[in-house]
This record gives structure tokens, C-alpha cells and sequence, in this order.
């Protein structure tokens, strides 16, 4: 029964745990089911050799009572007869019969107890087993929506505020230093006059100069 009941909390943490860890509880929830099924089949073979068992030291039993009769009757009539030597080898055998006997009824009696628990057991596994099939379609769904919600919440961590401020950010800064770039490498204006600039200034200067001292 303890070892049931800890086969029964394996199972459960095992959902549990998968669940918790967003694997596959479907398939955990088959695996689950599969071992119950194995761990009745295993029971069931116990149960059907043990039941041989017993039922070979039963009938050893019956034989050993029918013989322990008979040598009692022996010993009895050796007596009547004034046999003595014949009796007392009548009831050594009787002796050694019943010895037998009960060592081999003590097997039956342990064979039977080892039968009553085997039996609990498969009783309890199956019991088990109906109730995990039964609930094999609630479970799965359940499994289903949880892993359906962790996928919703993490696309929506993925669309969330934070990350969209983020990438503006990140663009923000890509952009100023495209434009640091364009900077550094854009040609200087050039503000240093050519000698025709120059040469061209002095002239126009000159001739207003002219047209003032003639006015």
C-alpha cells in the first residue's frame, strides 16, 4: 500500500513538474497512464503465481492429512496386533507428517496475507487507472491552455512597452551615428578666398573709390 501510495505521489509531481516547466504533460500524462498499467500487469502475474503457489501446498496439505490418517490407523492397529515396534514406526512416520504439515500450512497462511495485499493493491491501481483515464482529456486540456497562456504572455513580453522603447532607443541612437558619420566625413567649406576672388574685390573697391573722389 506505501508503495502504491508513493508510486501515486510520483506521478502526480511528475504533471505537476512538467506543467510547472512547460514540457509536454500530454505525453507525461500517457507515460503515467502506461506505468499504471504496466505496474497491473506486473501485479496481476504476482497474484496468478503466488495463487498457483498456495494452491500447490494446499493440495500437498490434503495429502500429508489423508497420509497422517493413515499411519494413525497403522499405529492403532499395531497396538491391537501387540506390535509395539510396528507402532512406534507408524507414529514416527504420523510425526513427521504432521511437522510437515505445518510448516506448509504456515506457507498457505503467509501465501494467503501476501494474496489479500496484492489484491488491495491491483484493486487500487485499477481504481487509479480509471480515474487517470477519465481524466486523461480534463488534464490535457488543462495542459494545453497552460501552454497556450505562456506563449501568449511571452509574445506579449516580446510586443511589450519596454521593448518597443527600447528599439526606439536603439534606432535613436543608430540614427546619430549615421549622422555623426555623415559629419566626419562630409567635405569642410572651404572659406579661403582664390587669388581671383581676391584680385576681382580689389578692382570693384577701386573703382568705387574713383567714382566717389569725381563725384
Amino acid at each position: 500500500m506505501n508503495a502504491f501510495k508513493r508510486l501515486g505521489d510520483i506521478i502526480s509531481s511528475n504533471i505537476n513538474s512538467a506543467l510547472d516547466k512547460a514540457e509536454d504533460p500530454e505525453k507525461m500524462i500517457d507515460l503515467s497512464i502506461k506505468k499504471l498499467e504496466d505496474s497491473r500487469c506486473d501485479i496481476r502475474a504476482a497474484i496468478a503465481e503466488k495463487s498457483a503457489e498456495k494452491s500447490a501446498y494446499e493440495k500437498k496439505l490434503e495429502g500429508e492429512r489423508e497420509a497422517i490418517a493413515r499411519w494413525t490407523e497403522r499405529a492403532r492397529l499395531a497396538v491391537g496386533k501387540g506390535r509395539d515396534d510396528m507402532a512406534r514406526e507408524a507414529i514416527a512416520a504420523k510425526q513427521d507428517l504432521e511437522k510437515s504439515a505445518k510448516d506448509d500450512q504456515n506457507l498457505i497462511s503467509s501465501l494467503g496475507n501476501v494474496l489479500i495485499s496484492l489484491n488491495e493493491t491491483l484493486s487500487k491501481i485499477e481504481e487509479k487507472l480509471s480515474e487517470m483515464k477519465a481524466k486523461s482529456a480534463e488534464l490535457k486540456a488543462r495542459a494545453r491552455s497552460a501552454k497556450e497562456r505562456i506563449k501568449a504572455n511571452e509574445a506579449m513580453a516580446k510586443s511589450s512597452d519596454a521593448q518597443w522603447l527600447r528599439k526606439i532607443e536603439e534606432l535613436n541612437s543608430r540614427i546619430e551615428r549615421w549622422e555623426a558619420e555623415a559629419n566626419i566625413t562630409a567635405p569642410a567649406e572651404n572659406k579661403t578666398m582664390t587669388f581671383e576672388e581676391m584680385e576681382k574685390e580689389e578692382a570693384i573697391e577701386a573703382e568705387l573709390r574713383r567714382i566717389k573722389e569725381n563725384a
